[in-house]
């Protein structure tokens, strides 16, 4: 029964850790709006894949996201989520309800194979109501990018997710 539910698993902790950084403090600084919008882009781009590298526990995953189709790769083995029309918005705006950033600053200049990027530092709640998960806020920094606006990389304590816009091709039909 547990890997029946670990495609909706992977799809969502893929989510999380991509769209926990999406809120921007309620009246913060310019950077943690700069940080938002930047997430919040990425729920309006046609396709982007992502990669997490977790190591702890040590895990890889690789979603390839094409409209409202996610593709969630775990441990080599694809499968396919299909969400209603605005379903990956919709999984955006309540992640957004349920966490929150703060102490955000701009720290460097940066280069990444897609470009030039400008590298921030925040402190991020965990999503409430999620099992299992601390309550302490922890310090991520973000690469985005400096002609599209969209984040490149996301960095936490255990945790590296590489993001890419280019045309995407289903993995599987």
């Amino acid at each position: 029964m547990r890997n029946r539910f670990t495609p909706f698993l992977a799809v969502a902790a893929g989510t999380v850790l991509l769209a926990g950084a999406i809120t921007p403090a309620a009246a913060g600084p310019a950077e943690c709006e700069t940080i938002g919008k930047a997430f919040q882009a990425i729920a309006a781009v046609p396709a982007y894949r992502q990669v997490v590298d977790m190591t702890t526990p040590p895990m890889k995953m690789e979603a390839i996201v094409i409209g409202e189709t996610i593709y969630m790769s775990v441990a080599g083995s694809w499968n396919k989520v299909r969400l209603k029309p605005g379903g990956r918005k919709g999984m955006l705006e309540e992640i957004m309800k349920m966490t929150s950033v703060s102490d955000c600053k701009e720290v460097r200049a940066d280069t990444l194979p897609s470009g030039n990027a400008k590298v921030f530092e925040y402190m991020m709640t965990p999503p409430k109501g999620m099992p299992g998960v601390s309550d302490k806020p922890a310090k991520y920094t973000v690469w985005i990018g400096v002609s599209d606006g969209l984040v490149h990389r996301m960095l936490a304590e255990s945790m590296t997710v590489d993001l890419s816009f280019e045309k995407q091709v289903p993995p599987i039909p």
